[in-house]
Parts: structure tokens; sequence; C-alpha cells
């Protein structure tokens, strides 16, 4: 779960989501699909 996630990431991946202007709707977090995270 996405709000499960440390802090920093989702603090990360809102500066990323700002820097290039586009949502971010997917994280993954390995290389398994059950390793994918859906925002």
């Amino acid at each position: 779960n996405y709000a499960d996630f440390p802090v920093e990431l989702t603090n990360y991946v809102e500066f990323i989501e700002q820097y290039i202007g586009v949502p971010i709707k997917i994280v993954s977090v390995g290389p398994d699909r059950e390793q994918t995270i859906l925002r």
C-alpha cells in the first residue's frame, strides 16, 4: 500500500511528479508483479 511507504519515499515521488509535471500512478519496488503499487 502506498500509504505504508516511508514519508521520505512519498516526498521523493511527489518531488519527481512536480519536476516532470506528470502524475506517477505506479510505483514498482521490485521485479515481481506483486511488488507493484498502484496509487
